[in-house]
């Protein structure tokens, strides 16, 4: 599997990889996948769940990688989404209307919470 990061930002590339591409090889190996990188492009391969899991963790920390990603980072993102349902993961999250732009529900319950916030603010 192949995906191409947009728009192509030397330095969030820098922030999402890490230094020597540790964060690269903390998310290859919590999902037990290979991924080789050149640029903004990056080939992912292994189990298809895998794969798909691991091209949609490097996307989410890709957008949040306007600031450098610690190791720590990347290990609670991979504990949220490993706590969140497979249905969970592809629903839309609410969107929190605050001063920081980056916050949501970080557990199954926090994003029920948000969503019957939501549902009840519509």
């Amino acid at each position: 599997m192949e995906i191409t990061l947009q728009p192509e930002d030397n330095a969030r590339l820098a922030n999402l990889c890490g230094a020597l591409d540790e964060n690269i090889k903390q998310i290859e190996t919590a999902l037990e996948v290979n991924i080789n990188r050149r640029g903004s492009t990056f080939n992912i391969s292994g189990k298809t769940d895998n794969m798909r899991m691991a091209a949609q963790m490097i996307e989410y920390f890709y957008v949040r990688a306007k600031k450098p990603l610690e190791l720590e980072d990347i290990q609670l993102g991979l504990v949220e989404v490993d706590k969140l349902k497979p249905e969970d993961v592809n629903s839309s999250m609410p969107v929190l209307m605050t001063r920081r732009g980056d916050l949501h529900g970080r557990t199954p319950r926090q994003v029920e919470y948000l969503q019957q916030i939501q549902d009840h603010d519509v």
